[in-house]
């Protein structure tokens, strides 16, 4: 496994790493606190702005929809990057309400002034273990998974996903239950398992979905991985603890990075989908059912899910969802309703 050097002790501290508990009364928490199900509300931040977004003629939240909440350390954290821009590493500190951009991750190899250097997108490629606060990256087109642990401020690559097809548009997710990722491209799955420190395929056929820009994302409280989609599919699969995995009712719409904003309940844990035509869509994938949701959208899709992304908030119930330029450059939150039974 390979390691990059630990960053001095006060840079952590000054990023909030080393405190496990956020002050009381936060803005996040606040908010969130005053709002009904069913309901959205801005969430006023300090340093999000187009420049921090920015790379070179682009901005990172492109190709993606996807980014995580670190609970220990109350951060949301997110890699991505610009059409042949560079890669930039954000995080939103809870406790102090402010953005911040962080060092470029050393495994990435380009030039963050000029943009130059391997390119990608986030896509759904940032991925938690909230149990032992580590962050997961994929990066494009490669076999490689990096490893950020939060609290050490420390950078690792896993082993190659050895004989994995590549490609842009590719997924992960952590699944607790299991003790490690699940990386899906294309119809064939990865799992790779902490202990063993090795990869190991789920399927061996290719199962239906679109050629790229699948999903993946957690679900604790179904103790699952719902993934799929992709470029002209609404095909959905939900992998349980045991590894099997079973095609629920296919999405209303298309599903991918490329038409809808995919996200997960995070009280509920049903698949919350907002497509680019406005309409949100929640999938129970116990009871494999999918259901409209009626919401009043703060901001204009205009037809199209791109710079907008979110991260599940349990500790508060809420969805944290962040703008690109095209969309108001803008922090809300999004309390999702329960089915009514």
């Amino acid at each position: 496994m390979r390691s990059f050097p630990l960053a001095c002790v006060a840079l952590a501290l000054a990023h909030g790493f080393a405190a496990a508990e956020e002050p009381a009364g936060t803005a996040l928490g606040k908010v969130a606190a005053g709002m009904t199900p069913g309901t959205w509300a801005e969430l006023p931040t300090e340093g999000y702005t187009a420049e921090l977004l920015k790379a070179q003629h682009h901005h990172v939240l492109q190709y993606t929809s996807a980014a995580t909440w670190e609970p220990k350390s109350r951060q949301v954290l997110f890699v991505g990057q610009g059409h042949y821009s560079a890669l930039k590493f954000l995080s939103y500190a809870a406790g102090a309400n402010r953005w911040t951009l962080r060092p470029t991750p050393p495994w990435w190899g380009g030039d963050p002034a000029t943009g130059k250097g391997p390119i990608g997108h986030a896509y759904f490629n940032n991925a938690l273990d909230a149990g032992n606060g580590v962050l997961y990256v994929h990066q494009s087109d490669t076999r490689l998974v990096h490893r950020y642990g939060v609290a050490a401020d420390e950078w690792t690559t896993l082993p190659e996903i050895a004989g994995a097809a590549t490609g842009h548009g590719t997924a992960i997710a952590y699944f607790p239950e299991r003790r490690g990722l699940i990386r899906v491209l294309g119809g064939h799955v990865h799992a790779y398992d902490d202990k063993a420190a090795a990869w190991s395929r789920l399927t061996t056929e290719r199962l239906p979905m679109g050629p790229y820009h699948n999903f993946a994302q957690s679900s604790p409280a179904h103790k699952a991985v719902l993934f799929g989609g992709g470029n002209g599919s609404k095909d959905v699969y939900r992998l349980d603890a045991a590894g099997k995995i079973a095609a629920l009712k296919p999405a209303p719409v298309e599903v991918g990075v490329n038409t809808a904003v995919v996200t997960v309940d995070p009280v509920g844990g049903e698949l919350l989908v907002l497509h680019k035509g406005g309409q949100l869509f929640a999938c129970d994938p116990t009871a494999d059912a999918w259901r409209e949701v009626p919401t009043e959208l703060p901001f204009a899709l205009k037809g199209s899910s791109f710079d907008v992304v979110a991260t599940p908030v349990p500790e508060y119930g809420v969805v944290l969802v962040f703008t690109g330029p095209s969309k108001g450059t803008k922090v809300w939150l999004y309390k999702p309703a329960p089915a009514k039974r």
